[in-house]
């Protein structure tokens, strides 16, 4: 095996462990130092070595950096283990391939990116004068996060690709003939870049 494939073995095993998509080479050195200086014990520059990987599996489209703060995203796999284990729960057997990717983001969603999301864009839907929402039995406004650029068509978990939506919105990007949902994209899009020169 080479490197490289070494290098992105170790980044899945590491995300299924830690159970987010999300990682630094901080945490991954860390964790795997040891296995990655085992690997070839005669190379002695193991952390530059990784880092040069890491670069490589980018080119490849297999991780994306996504701060300066030295932070990476898992891409190339459909589904870490414990998502998975929750789709198992899930009958997608009569569903259309587009619902699929719906049902499999409403999982998705639940992770860490997802409550960044309501704390960076709020409760209310980010459609303009969208005031279809509700409150619910615990007092908390019902939102949900939707990625602007669905996973499986090369979108991140990052802030700058997620947005809040009421469920009718939501549908209507998933939903919705080609020309609306590359309307509803670039509009989205446009609001999450608005909002970080504002706020930035």
């Amino acid at each position: 095996m080479v490197w490289k494939d070494f290098v992105y073995k170790n980044i899945i095993e590491h995300c299924n462990i830690a159970g987010s998509r999300t990682f630094s080479l901080q945490e991954l050195l860390e964790e795997r130092l040891d296995i990655f200086k085992n690997f070839r014990p005669n190379n002695k520059h193991v952390e530059a070595k990784v880092r040069q990987q890491l670069q490589f599996l980018r080119d490849d489209k297999l991780i994306s950096f996504l701060d300066n703060s030295g932070h990476y995203t898992l891409r190339g796999i459909d589904l870490l283990n414990s998502e998975a284990e929750e789709i198992k729960t899930i009958d997608l057997t009569k569903e259309v391939p587009e619902k699929r990717e719906y049902i499999i983001e409403t999982y998705v969603r639940h992770v860490s990116w997802a409550k960044k999301a309501r704390e960076t864009f709020g409760d209310f839907c980010m459609f303009n004068h969208c005031n279809n929402t509700f409150m619910r039995e615990d007092g908390t406004r019902y939102i949900e996060v939707h990625h602007i650029i669905p996973l499986c068509k090369g979108g991140e978990e990052g802030l700058w690709n997620l947005s809040v939506l009421c469920a009718h919105h939501h549908r209507m990007a998933h939903y919705s003939d080609a020309k609306t949902r590359l309307t509803v994209e670039e509009y989205l899009l446009k609001k999450v870049y608005d909002k970080w020169n504002y706020t930035g």
